[in-house]
């Protein structure tokens, strides 16, 4: 754990804040800051913090099983493909569009 030192100057102080608040750095990645997320993938990556934090907590015991320093959160965030895992993980009727055995349908009265 970072000690902060308060004559080291404000990037001490924003990355001792980041490791006490790893959810910060989550919330501030990709889906939520860039554009090109749709609001239902930003829905999607709010309800996952905990799946990516083990994720993440994964990478470093797999790093410390080779005797290697792990990634930062920040890098790990960095090098996820949030794109990717949504459309892997979520199915076409809840992503909004109609998947294959779920034809749009009209009724006429």
């Amino acid at each position: 754990m970072a000690e902060f030192d308060p004559l080291g100057g404000a990037s001490d102080f924003s990355e001792y804040l980041l490791e006490q608040a790893p959810s910060w750095l989550y919330f501030s990645s990709a889906p939520f800051t860039q554009e090109g997320y749709s609001p239902a993938q930003q829905r999607y990556w709010q309800g996952q913090y905990g799946n990516v934090s083990n994720q993440y907590a994964g990478a470093l015991g797999q790093a410390q099983r080779k005797d290697m320093e792990g990634p930062s959160f920040m890098d790990f965030l960095t090098d996820l493909p949030f794109t990717e895992q949504y459309y892997q993980n979520v199915s076409p009727r809840q992503r909004g569009g109609f998947g294959r055995f779920s034809p749009a349908t009209r009724f006429m009265f």
